[in-house]
């Protein structure tokens, strides 16, 4: 009898098929190759819709302050040096993810912001899209899977880029349904490059029925390398172990799970302790590991400076990925800033590292959800010195081969540009090998 991961590839397959035949219609509506746009030539005028506080990153950078996180510099540089091309009229950047009045930061450069999903109220959709119709664009890079904007900037006649750092996994009929209005969205042949970060993601979108000739995997640059570091040796026996976790606290990052396979080990008599760096569910996690008696082993930093996250990485004995399946990775930056810190990872087998991670070679792979599979694994680690050093050997090559072709910069300035034809180089459908792993 066929099994429930049978059924799901079936219904994969069914997906695919059912919008290919959407999009040949939906051709036939615009033509193959028109993007279904007048031709009307105007002033270039950009606006990025994401859920990162551009303003207030640009402050801090102005002010001498530090990277919150791997690239945010990168970005934000390059999106002032866009706002100052002769050729680029404005760009306006607006969050979702709090209210910032539309301003000027410079000439040429605005930011706004909508809190798209106030807490116990339904989302602000509607302001949101007025406020990118006020911002008059003729250019929309929608930074997250929002399929009501992704419409309305098609049907409005802005040249649109889907630009996310999503997956698109989980059962169900409410995921599928999801899946399927992005899919339909994307499906638009006015939207003529949509772009995920790194393969495993962007092979997901093909998974949920986008067309994978125009489908791009992109990346950032490779700002730190592990070539500067020395590989680590295990740490003594006799010596705790130190755990480092970093990213949002919550369960569905696999925070929980990851406190209780320190109960796990400290009730075998482990020695074993947890820093974790990031914001979220603080008080509830604190909680759980007071309960679980493991709360003088946990320690909360709060959240640090990239600069600090890579010296603490550095310094701690494993760095611990822990995702669970429910939740979007595409594919996290910390394993790669990991494997340039040199130090051993433990990641969960999450559907999105497949790809990039290898059990026993880059990695200890451990079964999401599982406190007892990754207190195992940990357990594994630190019995074995020459595991522990070989991986630590291998995160040289394994860094190496982490990042895609195509950088985020190039990708938005190709796409400004209108040469679609380099970008679509880089696309699913010319990739054979990848393609054939996603129908395997």
């Amino acid at each position: 009898m066929p099994n429930s991961s049978s059924f799901e590839s079936l219904a994969d397959q069914a997906t695919r098929l059912l919008f290919r035949a959407i999009v040949r219609m939906r051709r036939l509506t615009w033509g193959p190759k028109s993007d279904g746009f007048s031709g009307e030539v105007r002033p270039t005028r950009l606006t990025i819709v994401q859920f990162g506080d551009y303003l207030e990153a640009f402050e801090r950078f102005r002010d001498g302050g530090a990277e919150n996180y791997y690239a945010q510099r990168y970005t934000v540089d390059f999106v002032a040096n866009l706002a100052r091309q002769e050729n680029i009229e404005q760009v306006t950047v607006i969050t979702f993810g709090r209210d910032v009045p539309l301003a000027e930061v410079f000439p040429g450069l605005c930011v706004a912001g909508v809190n798209l999903y106030p807490l116990g109220r339904p989302p602000e959709t509607s302001r949101l899209l007025a406020m990118v119709k006020a911002t008059d664009p003729t250019h929309l890079i929608v930074g997250a899977p929002l399929v009501p904007l992704l419409e309305f900037g098609t049907a409005q006649g802005y040249r649109t880029l889907p630009l996310f750092a999503d997956s698109f996994q989980g059962g169900g009929i409410k995921q599928r349904v999801r899946n399927a209005k992005l899919a339909f969205a994307l499906s638009d042949p006015r939207i003529t490059i949509v772009s995920n970060h790194n393969l495993a993601a962007t092979l997901d979108l093909v998974r949920i029925g986008v067309d994978p000739n125009k489908v791009v995997p992109f990346d950032w640059p490779a700002l730190i390398s592990p070539r500067a570091l020395a590989p680590k040796t295990a740490p003594p026996s006799g010596q705790t172990f130190r755990l480092l976790y970093v990213g949002q606290l919550n369960e569905h990052k696999g925070v929980g799970d990851l406190i209780r396979a320190l109960a796990h080990l400290r009730h075998a008599v482990i020695d074993v302790s947890l820093s974790l760096i990031g914001a979220g569910d603080v008080q509830a996690l604190g909680d759980l590991s007071y309960n679980l008696q493991v709360g003088d082993r946990v320690r909360f930093l709060g959240k640090r400076s990239h600069e600090q996250v890579q010296l603490e990485m550095r310094e701690h004995d494993a760095v611990v990925v822990p995702s669970r399946h429910s939740y979007p990775e595409g594919l996290p930056m910390t394993l790669y800033e990991a494997m340039c810190s040199r130090t051993p990872i433990l990641a969960s087998d999450h559907p999105m590292f497949a790809l990039r991670i290898r059990d026993g070679f880059n990695a200890l792979v451990f079964r999401a959800e599982s406190p007892d599979d990754l207190a195992k694994r940990i357990r594994d680690l630190m019995g074995s010195p020459a595991t522990y050093e070989s991986l630590s050997v291998n995160a040289e090559t394994a860094a190496e081969h982490y990042l895609c072709p195509l950088k985020w910069d190039r990708l938005i300035s190709a796409w400004l540009a209108g040469d679609h034809s380099t970008i679509l180089s880089y696309a699913i459908a010319q990739m054979r090998e990848q393609t054939a792993q996603l129908k395997a």
